[in-house]
Order: structure tokens, then C-alpha cells, then sequence
């Protein structure tokens, strides 16, 4: 019977016991337009939240935040102060966004329409960057999250410390993608290279406007260079390289170590990786 009484008990006290529970906080939103007079230059920081860019007319900035909740503590008042007030400040094309500060708990999704050939420096501590067609100069960091960036006329600097890199160019720029972790895939590159990632795959295509880096610690490469002219130097210490292209001058007996003129030489191409394979396209 005393049995039957505790059960009864813990049964009874369980739903009383999640009910003080605060409501999840409900998410607020808020968007901002600002004419420009001049080329942006825009910095943006989250600390916890996705930054998405897209293009927009000329001579105008359009800012859209979700701002919501990453566990139980904001209340609908914290999130409709941060709503009402965004964390955005100009100082005439110079424009920042987002705080590291006083946003704990906090996450802030991003939506950014800018014009094209605008500057672009953007970090995310948590959370992922896509860029589509934004930026004539364009910088961006993760600590945690992946980043893609297509559509880019410019240079582009990108870095994340545990997360995937991908980048396309429609334009000339040089490239610079690091990664700790994460892989790295680099399309349609018309500039210089400096590629480099201490545990993932690089896959790289494009023709050398200047001279490329390729290195992983821990990771195969693949790179196309289809009848672009190059002075390439692969190497792996512990996998093969393959190569569909000749080069004038390789050490055929070598496995492990390409050099020579691809289509007469030109640029320096320069690959290597500890553990893996490299493959030449």
C-alpha cells in the first residue's frame, strides 16, 4: 500500500513540476533600409546566428533580423527590445552590424540585400555565411559553421575554423580559403591561390591568374586545370599522384612527386598533402 502511494505520488507531481516552465520565447523580427551615397563597406558580426547575402540595387541596403531564442531564458520583452532597437550603426557608407556583446542567449538570423560591388567583411561565431553574388572584396570567419560564397567578381578571404568552404567566381580576384577542419571546394578561379586546410578534401578547378597554393595535412586533392599553362609541383608523402594532363619534364618513376610544365608552363601550382591521393584533371 505505502508502495502504491509513492507511485501515485511521483505520478501526480511530475506535470506540477514542468509547469512553472517560462513559455519558449516567440520570435520578432525587424528590417532596416539605408540609402547609400557611396561604395558600402559593411561589416557584420554574429555570434550566434546564419548570415545570408543577396544583391540589391544600387545605393541601398536593406538589413532583415530574426531574433529569437537559443534556450529558455530571453523573454518576449528582451526580444522585442533588440527588435525595436537592432544593433546596427552607420557612420555614412560605413555601416556595422550585430553585437558580441549583451546577446547571450540570443540567436540572430541575418538577411542582407547589398549592392554587388560592395566590401564585405563578415564573422560568425556560430552559424553558417552564404553569399550569392555580393562583394567586389569580401572577408568572411566562422568559428563553427560552413561558408559559401558563389557569383563573386573580387577577392575573396575566407576562414573557418570547423567548417566546409566552397567558393565560385565570375570574376578574376585571388582566393583565400583556410579551413582547421572542414573541406575545401573552389570553382571557376581566374586569380591567385592560397588554399589550406589541416583535415578535409580540396577540390579545386579553374585556370591560375597567378600562383596557387594547395595544401592538406590529412585529405586528397583534386584539381582541374583543363588546357590552362602551368608550372605544376604535386606532391603526397604516403598516397599517390595521378595525372591526366602531361608534364614536360616529370619524373615518371615517381608516384608520389609530379613536376614539370603543364601546356608549356606558366603560373607555379603548387600541391601537397601528408595523407592522400592528388588528382589532375
Amino acid at each position: 500500500m505505502i508502495g502504491r502511494i509513492r507511485m501515485l505520488a511521483i505520478l501526480t507531481l511530475v506535470p506540477f513540476g514542468l509547469a512553472p516552465l517560462a513559455a519558449h520565447a516567440a520570435e520578432q523580427s525587424f528590417t532596416r533600409t539605408i540609402n547609400l551615397r557611396d561604395r558600402l563597406d559593411l561589416t557584420i558580426i554574429s555570434g550566434a546566428g546564419s548570415i545570408q547575402f543577396s544583391q540589391g540595387p544600387a545605393g541601398k541596403l536593406r538589413i532583415t533580423g530574426h531574433v529569437k531564442p537559443n534556450d529558455w531564458h530571453p523573454t518576449d520583452d528582451r526580444l522585442r527590445e533588440i527588435a525595436a532597437n537592432p544593433p546596427i550603426w552607420q557612420d555614412r557608407n560605413n555601416i556595422h552590424i550585430g553585437s558580441a556583446e549583451d546577446m547571450t542567449h540570443i540567436i540572430i538570423d541575418y538577411e542582407i540585400e547589398a549592392p554587388a560591388d560592395s566590401i564585405i567583411h563578415a564573422g560568425a561565431n556560430l552559424g553558417d555565411i552564404f553569399d550569392d553574388g555580393v562583394g567586389q572584396e569580401a572577408h568572411f570567419n566562422t568559428a563553427s559553421g560552413n561558408i559559401h560564397a558563389t557569383g563573386l567578381e573580387g577577392s575573396v578571404e575566407i576562414i573557418s575554423k570547423e567548417g566546409d568552404i566552397e567558393v565560385e567566381q565570375s570574376g578574376q580576384g585571388g582566393v583565400k580559403a583556410v579551413s582547421g577542419t572542414g573541406n575545401l571546394e573552389l570553382r571557376n578561379l581566374r586569380g591567385a591561390l592560397y588554399a589550406a586546410t589541416d583535415a578535409g578534401n580540396i577540390k579545386v578547378s579553374g585556370v591560375p591568374g597567378g600562383d596557387w597554393s594547395l595544401q592538406t595535412g590529412k585529405g586528397d586533392v583534386d584539381l582541374t586545370l583543363g588546357i590552362a599553362a602551368c608550372t605544376i609541383d604535386a606532391q603526397t608523402r604516403t598516397g599517390l599522384v595521378r595525372s591526366d594532363l602531361i608534364a614536360e619534364g616529370a619524373n615518371e618513376s615517381d608516384s608520389h612527386h609530379l613536376a614539370g610544365k603543364i601546356n608549356g608552363g606558366g603560373h607555379n601550382v603548387t600541391v601537397q598533402t601528408g595523407e592522400g591521393e592528388i588528382r589532375i584533371r
